[in-house]
C-alpha cells in the first residue's frame, strides 16, 4: 500500500484529535455525577445549585479549563435526548414592509401585497423576494418613489430627483433589502439577549437559511407556555393618558340603544326584503319575528350590556375602570365597539379614544377590565420604549412586586411633563402603562415626577415581573415574531430516550461485531478493529463540528454501523474469490482490495448524495439525521480501505497467517447458480400486483399524516393506569369547542402501551386564536378525570414509582406555513434524489439503460413502502405516521437500494467487459458472485434495524419500520427489478 506513513500519521491525528474532543464530555460527566451524588447527601442543594458554583471552578487541571469552558465544548444532546424546547419564529416581512411605507391604505401597495400572500400561500418561501417579483409582474409599470409609497429614501439619499423610474424603483428596493435584513438582525439580537436571561443551561439561538426565521433551543425549559409569550411578545411600551369611566359612561349607553337597533335590522334583513323592513315596530307585530327571527342575544335592549358590564352594580368599576367581561366575550365586545356606525357616536372629546383591556384577569376571575385611553390623530402616545434604559425587578414597601424603570434625558422630561398635567387635575388623573396593547398599569398620578425613573405596578407574581423587566430591558422587536413550530421534550421522556438509545447501540453493535468474527474469521477481527474506530471517529468529528447529536441522528449511526461493514464484506469477498482462484495471500488481498475500489466508491458515492440531499432540503432532526449518515460514511469508507488493510499487511509483514472463512462458512454460497433473469417476469408480476394493491389503498385510504404535513398541534400524554381511546376523544371533544360552538374532534390514538397515547388536532379557539396557556388548560380539562392520582397542571412532569414521568411529556406545533414547506422540502428532496441518482450512474456506467434500472427500482421501492404504509396503518400495534422521519427513511432506502444495485451493476460491467460470458449469462452470474456480499450486507443491516425496532423506543418505531422495510425491499429489488429491468433495455435497444 502506497503512502502508509501518511495514512498511519492521520489515521494517529484523526484518533487523538477525536479523543482530545470527547474528553471534554467526559470530564463534564463527571463533574455533573459528583453533582448528583452531593446533592442526593446534601438536600438543602440541588444538582443545578451545584453546577451553577462549579461555572468558574477549573475542573480539567490537565488544560486548565473550568465547568463552563468545559460543558461549552462538550458534545451537543439534542432536546429529544436530554428534554427541553426547540422552536422555530418567522419574523414577518410584511410587518417590515408596512413600517416602510408612507401610506399602508394605498391601493396598489395593498395590491401588492395581496398578490405577494397568494404566491407565498403557494408555497413561496422568501416573501421579499415574492414581492419584489409581484412588482416586476404589476400590471403597467409602478413608480415606488410617487403615491407616497417609500417617498422618504429620496430624503435619505437612496435615489436623486434624476434618476429614471426604473432606476428608483432599484435603488428603493435595495433599501428595503437593507432595511429588511437590519429589521429581522435586529430581532435576532432582542430574542438572543431575552434568552440570555432564561437561566437556561446552553441555550442555542442561530438564523436559519430562510432569511426570516429564527431557531431557539432551550435545554430544561420547565414552562413553554411562558417561553412563548416572551419570545414572541413585541415589548411595543407605550405611556398614555386615561379618560376616567364617568366621561365615557354616556357613550356606552347611546352605543348600546344604537346597537341594539341595528343589529335587530340587520337579523330582520335576513328573513325579510329590504323594503318591508321600513321600521322596526311595524315588524316586531309579526307573531313568529321574536320565534323564528331574532335571538336570545339580540332580543334584549342592550346587546353591548349583557357582555360588557359598565356599570358599577359590583362596585368593580370607578375611576379609569369603563367596564369588565370574560375573557371569551373581550374579541365580541372589541368588534361591536369598532362598528362604523358605533365610532361615528364618538364626540369631539372622545374622537380619538382607543378601548384597551388590562393584561390579566382579576384574580379568581376569568373578567378583564375595559380602559379609554386618550389617543390622539398620529395615534402617537406620549411616550414609548425608545426612552426606557434599564428595567428591573423590585419590591415595594409591601413586598409585592414591581418593575422599576430608567429613562433617558428626553424620556425623563416628557415623563415629567406627562405626570405634572395629570397631577394638576382634579381628580389627579391616571397615566396608563400599555404593553402590546395590553394595560400593565394604570397608576394616579399624586404628584409631578422627575429624574427619569417609574414604576409598573399590576399586582405581579415574581416571575411576571422579572419576564417584563428582562422583556423591556432587551428591547422591543422591530417587527413581530410568530413561532411556526415549537417541540417540547420532558426531561424525564429525554432520559428515556437516551437509556434505550444507548441500549439498542450496544447491543446491535455487539451483535455485529460477533457476526463478523463468526463468518470472516480473524479477518473478521481486522474489521471490527475498523468498526470500532470508525465509531470512536464519527463521535470525534460529531463533537469537533459542535454538531448536535439528536435521536435520529442516533439511529443514523446505528444504521451507519450496518452500512459500514458493507465496504469490509466486498472487500472479504473479493479476497476470498482471488484466493479459491488459487493466488497466495499477499497477492489476494492486494488484487481484492485493487477490484473492490471500484464497487465500494460507487456504491458510498451514491449513498453520499443522498445524505447531502438530505441534509440540503431537511430541517431540524432531519438534519440530525443526514449530518451522521455523512459522516458515517466518510468514516468508514476510510476505516475499511485503509484501517484493516494497515492490519493485513501488519501480519503480512510478521509472517503470520490471515483466515477469511471459518471452517463453517468457507463455502457459504459458492455454489450458487440461481437464473435471476429467467424468473424475472415472476417478480415483475408480484411487484406489480404489491405497489397496484398499495396504489390503490394510498387513492382511498390516504397516508396518516402527520402535523409535520398537515399543521397543528400533537401531544404525547403518559397515564398512570391504562386509559381507552373513546373516553379520551369524547372528553377532549366538549373542550375543544370554537366560540360558535363547533366541536373539534382530536385524533387520539394509543402510542406503545395502554397507558399512552398521541393526541393530534388543529383546533384554534376561533379567529383570534388561544392565548399561551390556554390549550394545555383545556387539554387538563378534558384528561384530569383520566388519571388516577390527582395531578396539579397537566405540564408538569410528575413522577411517580421507577422514576417513570406522568403527563403531558412532549409536544409538537407545527403552523401551516412551515408544514407547506416541509411538503414542498420533502417532495423536491425525492424528485432531486432521483435526477442525481440518474446521471451519476449515467456518467460511470456510459449507459441509459442502467441508470434505467436503477431509477426503477428506486420508484419501485419507494411506492412499495408507501403502499405498504397505507395498508397497514391501524393494523399493527404501532403508529405508521409520515412525517419528516418518514421522508428520511424514505431517502435512506434509496440510498441502500442504491447502494446494493451499484455493487452489482459494477460486478457486470467487469465481467462483461472481460467478454467472459454473453450478456445473459454474464448478468446471472455476476449477480450470483456478488450473492454472498449482498446477503451478508443485508443481514448485518437487519440486526442493526431490528434491534433499534425492538428496544429503540416508541418514538422511533414507526421510522425503524419503515427502513427495516426498504431494506427487504432494497435487497429484493437490486435482485430482481433493477437488474432485470436493465438486461430487458439492453436487450430491446440491440434488437
Amino acid at each position: 500500500m502506497q503512502n502508509k506513513g501518511l495514512i498511519t500519521a492521520f489515521a494517529i491525528a484523526l484518533g487523538l484529535a477525536s479523543l482530545y474532543q470527547l474528553s471534554f464530555t467526559w470530564v463534564a460527566n463527571n463533574v455533573e455525577s459528583d453533582a448528583e451524588a452531593f446533592s442526593a447527601v446534601d438536600t438543602t442543594r440541588s444538582k443545578s445549585a451545584y453546577l451553577d458554583s462549579m461555572m468558574s471552578q477549573e475542573v480539567y487541571p490537565v488544560l486548565g479549563y473550568t465547568y463552563a469552558q468545559v460543558k461549552d465544548w462538550e458534545m451537543n444532546l439534542g432536546l429529544d435526548l436530554k428534554g427541553g424546547m426547540n422552536v422555530i419564529l418567522e419574523v414577518s416581512v410584511k410587518d417590515i414592509l408596512k413600517g416602510q411605507v408612507g401610506n399602508v391604505e394605498d391601493p396598489v401597495f395593498q395590491q401588492l401585497l395581496e398578490s405577494t400572500d397568494a404566491q407565498m400561500s403557494k408555497g413561496n418561501a422568501d416573501y421579499l423576494e415574492t414581492f419584489k417579483t409581484e412588482i416586476a409582474e404589476f400590471n403597467g409599470e409602478v413608480s415606488l418613489s410617487e403615491r407616497n409609497l417609500f417617498g422618504s429614501y429620496g430624503d435619505d439619499g437612496v435615489y436623486s430627483a434624476s434618476d429614471s423610474r426604473q432606476e428608483k424603483n432599484d435603488k428603493i428596493i435595495a433599501a428595503l433589502e437593507r432595511d429588511v435584513e437590519a429589521a429581522i438582525a435586529n430581532v435576532f439580537t432582542v430574542l438572543r439577549a431575552r434568552i440570555d436571561q432564561f437561566g437556561t443551561t446552553q441555550p442555542n439561538i442561530q438564523r436559519l437559511e430562510e432569511g426570516s426565521r429564527i431557531l431557539v433551543e432551550l435545554p430544561g425549559v420547565k414552562d413553554p407556555s411562558r417561553v412563548k409569550k416572551l419570545l414572541q411578545s413585541t415589548a411595543e411600551l407605550q405611556f398614555w393618558n386615561m379618560y376616567e369611566a364617568a366621561e365615557v359612561y354616556p357613550f356606552l349607553l347611546a352605543a348600546d340603544a344604537k346597537l341594539s337597533e341595528s343589529l335587530k335590522r340587520e337579523q330582520l334583513a335576513s328573513v325579510y326584503d329590504a323594503s318591508e323592513v321600513d321600521s322596526i315596530e311595524s315588524i316586531e307585530n309579526d307573531t313568529s319575528y321574536v320565534a323564528n327571527t331574532l335571538s336570545d342575544s339580540l332580543s334584549e335592549s342592550s346587546p353591548l350590556k349583557r357582555l360588557l358590564h359598565y356599570d358599577n352594580q359590583d362596585g368593580l368599576l370607578g375611576g379609569t375602570r369603563i367596564g369588565w367581561a370574560s375573557i371569551s366575550d373581550t374579541s365580541k365586545v372589541n368588534e361591536l365597539l369598532s362598528r362604523p356606525e358605533i365610532t361615528q357616536l364618538l364626540n369631539r372629546e372622545l374622537r380619538w379614544v382607543k378601548f384597551l383591556w388590562n393584561n390579566k384577569p382579576e384574580q379568581g376571575t376569568d373578567q378583564l377590565i375595559l380602559f379609554a385611553i386618550k389617543g390622539n390623530r398620529d395615534n402617537t402616545p406620549e411616550l414609548d420604549g425608545s426612552d426606557i434604559t434599564d428595567a428591573r425587578h423590585e419590591y415595594d414597601d409591601r413586598n409585592q412586586n414591581l418593575v422599576s424603570m430608567t429613562m433617558n434625558v428626553s424620556g425623563a422630561q416628557v415623563w415629567k411633563r406627562l405626570t405634572a398635567e395629570a397631577a394638576a387635575q382634579v381628580p389627579k388623573r391616571s397615566v396608563a402603562v400599555v404593553l402590546d396593547n395590553y394595560v400593565y398599569s394604570n397608576p394616579v398620578v399624586q404628584s409631578e415626577i422627575s429624574g427619569g425613573r417609574t414604576q409598573i405596578t399590576g399586582n405581579f407574581t415574581l416571575t411576571e415581573a422579572k419576564d417584563l423587566a428582562n422583556i423591556l430591558r432587551a428591547g422591543k422587536l422591530d417587527a413581530p415574531a410568530k413561532i411556526i413550530q415549537a417541540d417540547v421534550i420532558g426531561p424525564s421522556l429525554g432520559k428515556e430516550s437516551i437509556s434505550a438509545s444507548i441500549n439498542s447501540f450496544l447491543i446491535a453493535l455487539s451483535l455485529v461485531l460477533i457476526y463478523m468474527f463468526f463468518y470472516y474469521s480473524r479477518a473478521g477481527l481486522a474489521a471490527n478493529l475498523a468498526l470500532l474506530l470508525n465509531m470512536f471517529f464519527i463521535f470525534g468529528i460529531l463533537a469537533s463540528f459542535r454538531a448536535v447529536l439528536t435521536l435520529p441522528g442516533m439511529a443514523g449511526i446505528v444504521l451507519t454501523i450496518g452500512m459500514a461493514v458493507d465496504a469490509n464484506v466486498i472487500i472479504f469477498e473479493r479476497i476470498r474469490e482471488e484466493l479459491r482462484l488459487g493466488k497466495g495471500l499477499k497477492a489476494a488481498i492486494l488484487d481484492g482490495y485493487k477490484n473492490s475500489n471500484s464497487a465500494i466508491v460507487d456504491a458510498n458515492a451514491t449513498t453520499l448524495i443522498v445524505g447531502i440531499i438530505l441534509f440540503t432540503f431537511g430541517t431540524g432532526p432531519i438534519r440530525g439525521f443526514a449530518t451522521t449518515l455523512i459522516i458515517g460514511i466518510l468514516t468508514s469508507l476510510f476505516s475499511a480501505l485503509f484501517i484493516s488493510r494497515l492490519v493485513f499487511e501488519r501480519r503480512l509483514a510478521r509472517k503470520k497467517n490471515i483466515s477469511f472463512a471459518s471452517k463453517l462458512t468457507a463455502n457459504w454460497y459458492t455454489k450458487i447458480n440461481f437464473d435471476f433473469l429467467r424468473r424475472r417476469k415472476i417478480a415483475y408480476v408480484f411487484s406489480a400486483l404489491v405497489i397496484s394493491v398499495g396504489l390503490f389503498s394510498l387513492f382511498t385510504k390516504g397516508l396518516n399524516l402527520g402535523v409535520d404535513f398537515v399543521g397543528g398541534k400533537s401531544y404525547q400524554v403518559r397515564f398512570d393506569q391504562p386509559v381507552e381511546v373513546g373516553d379520551l376523544t369524547a372528553s377532549l371533544s366538549d373542550q375543544f369547542v370554537d366560540a360558535d360552538g363547533n366541536k373539534f374532534t382530536p385524533v387520539v390514538k394509543t402510542f406503545g402501551d395502554a397507558n399512552q397515547v398521541i393526541i393530534t388536532t388543529n383546533y384554534t379557539g376561533g379567529e383570534s386564536g388561544l392565548e399561551e396557556g390556554e390549550m394545555e388548560l383545556k387539554l387538563f380539562d378534558g384528561l384530569r378525570g383520566f388519571f388516577e392520582k390527582e395531578l396539579e397542571t397537566i405540564t408538569e412532569f410528575v413522577n411517580y414509582d421507577n422514576e417513570v414521568a406522568v403527563g403531558l411529556i412532549a409536544s409538537r406545533e407545527v403552523g401551516p406555513t412551515i408544514a407547506d414547506d416541509i411538503k414542498t422540502g420533502a417532495f423536491y428532496s425525492v424528485i432531486f434524489s432521483l435526477i442525481v441518482v440518474f446521471l451519476y450512474i449515467l456518467g460511470r456506467f456510459r449507459k441509459w439503460q442502467f441508470s434505467l434500472g436503477a431509477v426503477t427500482a428506486l420508484v419501485h421501492d419507494v411506492l412499495f413502502v408507501m403502499g405498504v404504509f397505507s395498508l397497514l396503518d391501524g393494523i399493527l400495534p404501532f403508529q405508521l405516521e409520515v412525517d419528516q422521519a418518514f421522508i428520511a427513511a424514505i431517502l435512506t432506502v434509496i440510498g441502500y437500494s442504491l447502494n446494493d444495485t451499484v455493487v452489482v451493476f459494477d460486478r457486470i460491467r467487469e465481467n462483461l467487459g472481460a467478454r467472459k460470458a454473453n450478456f445473459a449469462e454474464g448478468v446471472n452470474k455476476s449477480l450470483n458472485q456478488t450473492l454472498s456480499r449482498t446477503f451478508n450486507t443485508s443481514l448485518t443491516t437487519l440486526f442493526v434495524l431490528l434491534i433499534i425496532f425492538l428496544f429503540g423506543g416508541e418514538v422511533i418505531r414507526g421510522f425503524m419500520f419503515a427502513l427495516l422495510l426498504g431494506v427487504l425491499v432494497g435487497t429484493y429489488s437490486s435482485l430482481f427489478i433493477a437488474t432485470p429491468i436493465m438486461y430487458d433495455a439492453t436487450k430491446k435497444n440491440k434488437n
